[in-house]
């Protein structure tokens, strides 16, 4: 019975070392399985559904020279980091969308990627497109925009079935 209340009276202690450790091997996971922005790709998608793993592991089967990784996320991912979303490279937006995303998209009309009309569109497999048109940007802040990498890629995503 002192045992059970001995170990009992320091279970604070406990909780707080099981959390610590948590954190920890969390950052540490982070480190070993991310790399900086100038060895990676990272395209955001404005998408009701997507198959985001198996998107970036299509689209690393044909990296461009010099990349460690692609890096596919929904617009979820980043909602309380916006400044973060800045940094990518590639967008996936809805028509509606493109007033409101207009800083983090690169001049021009970018590239249709899904018509409503004729339900055609690039990366089907993957992506899950809403009831409007889709469209794809490189993105403003992007560092692989001068090197060609982000137009690279995003030629792959379009011609993706």
């Amino acid at each position: 019975m002192r045992a059970i209340k001995n170990i009992l009276s320091q279970l604070h202690t406990f909780v707080l070392w099981l959390l610590a450790s948590a954190i920890f091997w969390g950052w540490i996971f982070t480190f070993v399985t991310d790399t900086s922005v100038e060895k990676k790709i990272t395209v955001y998608c404005e998408v009701p559904q997507m198959e985001d793993r198996l998107l970036a592991a299509a689209l690393e089967e044909d990296m461009p020279e010099g990349l460690r990784m692609i890096k596919v996320h929904p617009f979820s991912y980043v909602m309380f980091d916006m400044e973060s979303i800045g940094k990518g490279d590639i967008f996936i937006v809805p028509a509606a969308d493109r007033e409101e995303l207009a800083e983090y998209l690169a001049p021009g009309e970018g590239e249709k990627i899904y018509d409503t009309a004729s339900g055609e569109g690039a990366a089907k497999t993957y992506i899950q497109y809403g009831n409007e048109d889709y469209y794809l940007y490189l993105g403003s802040g992007s560092v692989h925009i001068e090197d060609g990498k982000a137009q690279a890629v995003a030629q792959r995503l379009l011609a993706m079935p």
